[in-house]
């Protein structure tokens, strides 16, 4: 190695702050990239770029392609040695390093660290910290430490995370042993991008990459554009910073594991059961019933990878939430005055006419139905895309350029998901300055050039703009902020690490600072990270497809033959006509609000009123049915796909809804002769054709015992899969099964199909809520936002099929009788459940 690495840039005076240089001198030092492609521009910088000095390069080692090699195989080779030593340490000692670890204090754990890793930085979230403190500009290039580096290479690395949450440590412990380098590579690569873009750190310059795949992981090779652009190879200037920082990371790892270990005779066989099983179990924080979501965990969880199967599984229950939530609206009265009692919150709403919050509510709820279709669309896009896979499957593989039909499809999809990104981002926009916590910040005024429906609406003076002013006053708006940004930007923060900070923020600040996150607005925070969570695995995919020309692609008639790209046309107008919808909020306010809501006990008065309201309901979305219908035609989509889109919309033209009416009729009649001394006619002796009624009635008055063999299967830890029940209706000399639950699930269960006054207006604790969910075979796992994903498991912890959102209630963690029946009626539809299926354990 030469004593001294060749500079490309002259030296400065001794005022770190004033730069001294001639253009054509930095010019002259400027080192080409091999490519100016965007994509090339993530592994070298640009001509223009390196005229700041944060972009000039450290060193020139063009010349010196054997201590390129030499620079990378040091990194691979301690990783990798570091690696296998963890796995043989967690192999034999892992109970031990749980157990003690642990044990200590929270001072104990950042002692440990700090003396294992010097360079660690104590808190969270350095990158916005090292941005707007200003600790790199203050004294120019001078500050770029070896320990900024170290912090910047590992951002999500710290003191703050570790000592807090045990569970942490050893998620970081098993997946960085169990998963190869290479598979880590993608992420660890994605946690550059900022830095990186921003010119954080000193970087050397070579034309030459390195392999980031398969056995031949680091290997240095010649500059290929193919293999480049599929993100085969890396080029050495970025190459090396990820090398780097994995080895930093793993080489931490085994100093904290040494320390913890420290006083082991390893020449005593030590045990690891505990390990395994906890490895097996999955990981979550400190006071916390659910899971950690890998999303906002990307760190400490499994490597992400590209799986379209994944993201159609994930699509799927988002759908299935969605379009609940949407027939919810369409079909319970009262579901829908909750929902706009939950909007209509604030000085935002104090504030406009009230012949306005029709329209708003009407804009809303279509947004529903667009975020609703869009996803639809996407999940489309997902089955071409999986389609295309596989017939080529065998041709998909790193190092081979991927097949021309499926990197098309592939890069379709990525712009169609990119999209909807962006589009839920400036939905959050939209919503932001409406909710109660952060419309105080805005000051409204009359407009005529709006209309008398709408407000002007202006950041209040006193409400600072300026990111780092608001960083410092207002961090929780801040996020929100960010959130808003576009995820091309590459010094844009990236969307996933604003979600982990949003959730170490709610989990520190008090409860008024928590409260401004409404339900409404988390639950616009839940759909933008579904949606970036999409985005971000399709860009992991490797080899990396060919990014897509959204004007060329609109002009192929290939992809314009598919609904997802229809809407896109030039002269596509998916917007509802502001007057039509405008009349039809302010009808249904005045039919829905001046309807007397029913309340008290269900009688005749109960149902007259209970009528007025379904009525004012049905004409609602009537209407709303209609305008959507009109734009879609607009469009340019056929009657066929019109129809398809809103048969979602169309809840209350179903048999079901039909059927679900008249036997709410029918029971409110029942029991007003049944008060009146009246008998409603002969007892029923056989099971009728309308046999729903009066098949609840009797299995809930039969006390059927559970067979032995039935206890067995449907008892032990409920653990064979309740949720997996398929439900048929039995025949005349049949009963259904009856499963025995845990007392504190009985209780829910009551709540979610109440069959007394008093559990229709329980509430419950939503840690109660999914304690009795895991009692009856589901796990759950935050699922970004305010969703939380229920997925069904068997005997071995492992799927049995089937998964299901809620949205954990917030700020009040209280799950209200409206969305205990909701969720009731979701669980019949989806996985069969009736309340005459449970009992109680003795």
């Amino acid at each position: 190695m030469p004593p001294q690495l060749p500079t490309t840039h002259p030296p400065w005076p001794g005022n770190p702050l004033t730069f001294v240089v001639h253009q054509h001198d930095i010019l002259k030092s400027a080192l080409s990239p091999p490519c100016r492609c965007i994509d090339c521009q993530h592994s070298f910088y640009a001509i223009e770029e390196q005229f700041r000095p944060m972009f000039w390069y450290k060193a020139n080692l063009t010349a010196h392609p054997m201590l390129v090699q030499e620079i990378i195989s040091d990194h691979v080779q301690q990783s990798e040695s570091d690696r296998q030593y963890l796995t043989k340490r967690l192999e034999s000692h892992g109970d031990l390093i749980m157990s003690r670890w642990k044990k200590k204090a929270r001072g104990k754990r950042e002692e440990i660290l700090v003396k294992a890793i010097p360079e660690i930085c104590l808190y969270r979230f350095i990158n916005p910290l090292f941005c707007y403190t200003g600790a790199h500009k203050k004294t120019g290039m001078g500050e770029r430490t070896e320990k900024h580096r170290k912090q910047l290479l590992l951002h999500w690395f710290n003191v703050e995370v570790l000592k807090t949450s045990p569970a942490v440590l050893f998620a970081l412990l098993h997946n960085r042993t169990v998963y190869p380098l290479q598979d880590w590579a993608p992420f660890d690569q994605r946690q550059l991008i900022l830095s990186w873009a921003c010119g954080h750190f000193d970087v050397k310059f070579s034309p030459m990459c390195v392999v980031m795949y398969g056995s031949e992981y680091g290997k240095v090779v010649d500059w290929d554009a193919e293999s480049a652009h599929r993100a085969d190879i890396v080029g050495f200037p970025k190459a090396e910073l990820v090398l780097e920082a994995q080895s930093l990371l793993m080489t931490g790892l085994r100093k904290v594991v040494d320390i913890i270990l420290d006083g082991v005779d390893f020449n005593v066989p030590g045990s690891s059961k505990n390990w395994k099983a906890m490895s097996r179990g999955g990981f979550r924080h400190n006071n916390e019933v659910e899971l950690w979501s890998p999303y906002t965990n990307q760190a400490f969880s499994a490597p992400p990878y590209f799986s379209i199967d994944a993201i159609i599984s994930l699509i799927d229950v988002r759908l299935s939430a969605q379009g609940d939530h949407l027939i919810d609206l369409q079909t319970d009265p009262a579901y829908m005055r909750r929902y706009i009692r939950v909007m209509a919150q604030g000085i935002f709403y104090k504030a406009i006419p009230k012949h306005a919050e029709g329209l708003l509510l009407t804009t809303q709820l279509s947004r529903a139905v667009y975020n609703f279709w869009r996803m639809t669309w996407i999940r489309s896009e997902c089955e071409h895309v999986r389609g295309i896979r596989d017939r080529f499957r065998d041709s998909i593989r790193p190092g081979q350029p991927l097949p021309k039909a499926y990197d098309r499809a592939l890069g379709a999809l990525e712009l169609l998901v990119v999209n909807g990104v962006n589009r839920l981002a400036d939905g959050l926009a939209f919503n932001l300055f409406q909710r109660p916590g952060f419309s105080h910040k805005y000051t409204s005024s009359q407009d005529p050039q709006l209309g008398e429906d709408l407000l002007h609406m202006e950041r209040n003076p006193a409400a600072p703009v300026d990111q780092k002013l608001l960083y410092d006053q207002d961090p929780l708006e801040w996020c929100l902020t960010q959130l808003q940004g576009r995820p091309d930007v590459q010094t844009n923060y990236d969307h996933a690490v604003m979600f982990s900070f949003l959730e170490a923020h709610l989990a520190k600040s008090n409860a008024k600072d928590n409260a401004r996150i409404d339900e409404l607005l988390f639950q616009e925070l839940s759909d933008l990270a579904s949606c970036h969570e999409i985005l971000v695995s399709i860009r992991l995919h490797r080899p990396q497809n060919e990014a897509c020309d959204l004007d060329e692609l609109l002009e192929s008639e290939t992809e314009m033959s598919r609904i997802a790209w229809k809407t896109w046309k030039p002269d596509a107008q998916l917007s509802l006509d502001k007057k039509d919808i405008s009349k039809l909020g302010a009808d249904f306010s005045d039919s829905f609000h001046q309807a007397t809501t029913p309340v008290g006990k269900k009688n005749t008065v109960w149902l007259k009123n209970q009528k007025l309201m379904r009525t004012a309901l049905e004409n609602f979305w009537d209407g709303l049915k209609k305008s959507c219908a009109l734009a879609l035609g607009q469009s340019g989509l056929m009657a066929g796909e019109i129809s398809f889109c809103t048969e979602i919309i169309s809840a209350t033209t179903n048999p079901d809804y039909k059927a679900l009416v008249e036997g709410e009729e029918r029971a409110v009649m029942e029991a007003v002769k049944k008060d009146r001394g009246t008998t409603a006619g002969p007892a029923q002796k056989e099971w009728g054709s309308s046999g729903t009624e009066e098949l609840t009635t009797a299995i809930s008055k039969k006390k059927n015992k559970t067979r032995p063999a039935e206890a067995e299967t449907n008892s032990k830890g409920n653990v064979e899969g309740i949720a997996a029940l398929k439900i048929d209706t039995p025949s005349n000399n049949q009963s259904l099964p009856k499963i025995e639950v845990k007392k504190r699930a009985f209780t829910v269960l009551n709540c979610m199909y109440p069959e007394s006054a008093a559990d229709t207006t329980k509430t419950i604790d939503w840690d109660n809520f999914v304690h009795a969910m895991v009692d009856m075979g589901f796990s759950a796992r935050n699922g970004g936002g305010s969703a939380v994903v229920f997925e069904n498991q068997n005997g071995d912890g492992k799927s049995a099929g089937g998964r299901i959102i809620f949205h954990k209630p917030h700020p009040v963690p209280k799950v209200d009788p409206i969305m205990l029946q909701s969720w009731g009626r979701r669980m019949s539809k989806w996985f069969g459940w009736q309340k005459e299926l449970f009992v109680p354990e003795p």
